[in-house]
């Protein structure tokens, strides 16, 4: 169903600009002093093998404290020695958190995969009677599991907000003995393997990024070039054409469509994107673009979306890149603090 996007997307987009709001909230009006990373831990109820940077810095009361990043890695964050910022809300030191990018990045990425989510909703949603009650069901019985289970374990403002220091909020200690410090051995191995497996994941996300930009430029200019020589037409979807993947999984579900060219000649085609259920209804009326040249050669008028596949590579294209800049910055970072 069509409004599972809707849904998914804005749970995600709550949840990413929750996580942006808070962040930000942390860091107004807080003090900021100078931290440094002294090594590091394993975190708590940690389910695999993680690391976590703890930095030393020196509260207002003037004695020193440990504070424990929020989030942990596989492979240490920092490097030992590293010099950070340590953040102190309302000048309380057992409230202080590392200042890092990570949260807004985390929070940027789920509230953009919201919004993907949700633009697929708009591209496929197609409003009847028939969809849109099966939306006012579907939503309703959302919220009515949602309320059901605040009623049943109700939180205070107070209780949430306890609970979410208890689970989020990283740890401030006063000793270095409370701090479960990971093993300096499999830190080591750990920053080893992660730098084997850069030198061939970094050139592969390299050609990868840089491949699909080319083909989002290559796709942006031949559909330009079919739309500068295109003509107008309405059309009806008349049938439905299956479609299986190539593990026989699954069953999709493309749009067959009838439309009349200029000088009245009729024409079908097969629309280019499938999916289940099916993103129209038969008997539905749509736009049509046909290359008046050759009527065989048409699709549906999306709108601003008849570029979505240059969209979508050139989206790949940009995340595979950033990926790759990323652990090629983290590799000499970890490089230039002395491992290999």
């Amino acid at each position: 169903m069509e409004i599972i996007f809707l849904l998914v997307g804005l749970v995600f987009i709550a949840t990413g600009t929750a996580v942006i709001v808070s962040e930000l909230k942390t860091r107004a009006g807080a003090q900021s002093v100078a931290g440094q990373i002294i090594g590091f831990s394993t975190g708590k109820n940690s389910i695999k093998a993680s690391f976590r940077s703890v930095a030393e810095f020196v509260g207002p009361d003037g004695r020193k404290y440990y504070v424990e990043g929020s989030v942990g890695s596989s492979v240490p964050l920092h490097a030992v020695g590293a010099p950070v910022t340590v953040l102190i809300p309302d000048g309380n030191p057992e409230n202080a958190v590392l200042k890092s990018r990570l949260s807004l990045i985390l929070g940027s990425a789920f509230a953009v995969m919201g919004l993907v989510a949700t633009i697929a909703f708009w591209m496929t949603f197609e409003p009847s009677i028939f969809s849109l009650g099966i939306a006012v069901l579907i939503v309703g019985g959302f919220a009515q599991k949602i309320k059901r289970a605040w009623r049943d374990k109700p939180f205070s403002l107070e209780q949430w907000r306890e609970y979410k220091k208890q689970t989020f909020s990283p740890k401030v200690f006063q000793s270095k003995d409370e701090i479960d410090w990971a093993d300096p051995i499999s830190i080591s191995a750990a920053i080893q393997n992660h730098q084997r497996a850069n030198r061939f994941s970094i050139p592969i996300l390299l050609v990868l990024g840089f491949g699909l930009a080319i083909a989002s430029y290559y796709s942006y200019k031949r559909t330009e070039a079919f739309l500068g020589q295109a003509d107008r037409s309405s059309g009806e979807v008349i049938e439905f054409r299956e479609s299986e993947s190539s593990d026989d999984s699954s069953t999709a579900y493309a749009a067959v469509v009838a439309y009349s060219d200029r000088q009245g000649q009729h024409h079908r085609f097969v629309d280019s994107l499938s999916s289940n259920p099916p993103m129209y209804y038969r008997g539905q009326t749509v736009g049509v673009l046909y290359n008046r040249e050759d009527p065989g050669d048409a699709r549906i008028d999306r709108g601003a979306w008849n570029h979505w596949l240059s969209i979508l590579l050139g989206s790949f294209g940009a995340l595979f890149t950033t990926l790759a800049l990323l652990s090629a910055r983290k590799r000499s970072r970890l490089t230039a603090s002395g491992f290999p």
